[in-house]
Parts: structure tokens; C-alpha cells; sequence
């Protein structure tokens, strides 16, 4: 059964708890000491509203660069969760900007999709590599560079952590750069303006088992 909203608060405030009063060592794998690790505010802001961007977060490594993160409450468990974030070619479902998804290819961790998308009035086409870990409920996607994209980076993840009562801490990051030859208020538009919506309609689709459409 899915938990209702009350649940979810009740949830997060009891892993909040849990991390205060704990004596032991924690690890970064856990809802407990994902939320402890964040300022009040955020974790207040995420039990009203279910979703919370943050600014813009500057990493190294693979995701290098300026990646916009955001935390979400799911109300399924992570397993069910996973199973739907998992099934790439359902992605026009709450993307309207997508026309079409077609796997092209499977690579070693999942599958190659390939993305046309339409954004006011211009189109896009690019091939995302999928990277699957059920096991750690963990999926990461990024440009397949062996192809000629009109993007010129894109990569993300999302993590799933269980909080109780059959619900989801979700955390998802993600990166786009269209490129130099896009107006700045289009860049602007796909990434800082449109994540939050973007967000919002994840949750919803995957919350009503996928039956969602905006």
C-alpha cells in the first residue's frame, strides 16, 4: 500500500531521530544521514512539498561541472520506485518536451535510448548510455559520445534510499550543456527552469505506478 503523506513526514522525522541519537559511525548510504547532513530548512521544505532543488553544486569526477541537485520523496517503496525510473523508453510519459525514445542499442549496463526532444522551437537528437544497479538502486546515464549529439554534455544519476513505511528517499543529480550555439535564456530554460517540473511530474508518474500524465 501506498504510504500517504503523513506517513512520509512521520518517516523522515523519525530518521532524523535516529541519526541525532545514534552513537555509532554512519555511512553516506542511508536516508538517516543523507537528511541529517542537510539544514533544516531543506528537510522542512521537502516534507511539505515532496521535492527540493538545490542550487547549483560544483563537482569533480565523472558528473564534473555545475550539477543541479535535487532530493524526493517518494511514496512506494525504493524497489518499486527503481522498477519505473529503470524503464527508460516510458520517459515521454511525464517529459512532454520528449517525441519519441527509441533503444538503439544495449550496452554492458543497460540500454542506449536514442532522445528527440523539442524545446520551443528547436529539436534536439542525442544518445543517452544507460548504467543499471538494481542491486544498489542506482541508475546513471550519460551522452554516448560515439554518436554526433546535438547536446554537448548530459549526465545524472538517481540513488533510492528506504526511509520506512514503505516510502522512497529519492537523489537524483543532473547536467546539461546544450552548447555555445544556444541562446543563454534556452540553456536556462532547460536546465534551472525546467528540472523543478520536471522533478514534480517523476514523482507524480511514479506515485501513481506510472499511470500519471501531465
Amino acid at each position: 500500500m501506498r504510504a500517504t503523506t503523513a506517513c512520509l513526514a512521520v518517516g523522515v522525522v523519525s530518521l532524523l531521530a535516529a541519526a541525532a541519537s545514534t552513537q555509532e559511525p554512519t555511512t553516506a548510504d542511508s536516508a538517516a544521514t543523507i537528511l541529517a547532513a542537510q539544514p533544516r530548512a531543506v528537510v522542512d521544505r521537502l516534507m511539505e512539498d515532496h521535492i527540493v532543488v538545490m542550487q547549483e553544486v560544483r563537482t569533480e569526477g565523472p558528473l564534473s561541472g555545475g550539477l543541479l541537485l535535487a532530493y524526493v520523496l517518494f511514496a512506494s517503496d525504493p524497489e518499486s520506485v527503481y522498477g519505473l525510473l529503470s524503464q527508460s523508453g516510458r520517459h515521454p510519459e511525464y517529459r512532454p518536451e520528449l517525441t519519441s525514445v527509441e533503444t538503439i542499442e544495449t550496452g554492458p549496463g543497460g540500454p542506449i535510448d536514442e532522445h528527440r526532444m523539442r524545446i520551443l522551437f528547436q529539436r534536439y537528437v542525442y544518445r543517452i548510455e544507460y548504467r543499471l544497479d538494481p542491486d544498489h538502486r542506482r541508475i546513471e546515464w550519460h551522452l554516448d559520445e560515439r554518436f554526433d549529439n546535438d547536446l554537448e554534455q548530459m549526465s545524472g544519476f538517481w540513488e533510492l534510499y528506504p526511509i520506512g513505511e514503505g516510502s522512497t528517499l529519492g537523489r537524483t543529480g543532473t547536467m546539461v550543456n546544450v552548447g555555445p550555439h544556444v541562446p543563454g535564456f534556452l540553456q536556462d530554460w532547460i536546465t534551472r527552469r525546467n528540472l523543478p517540473r520536471t522533478i514534480d511530474r517523476v514523482r507524480r508518474w511514479v506515485d501513481s505506478g506510472g499511470t500519471y500524465r501531465p
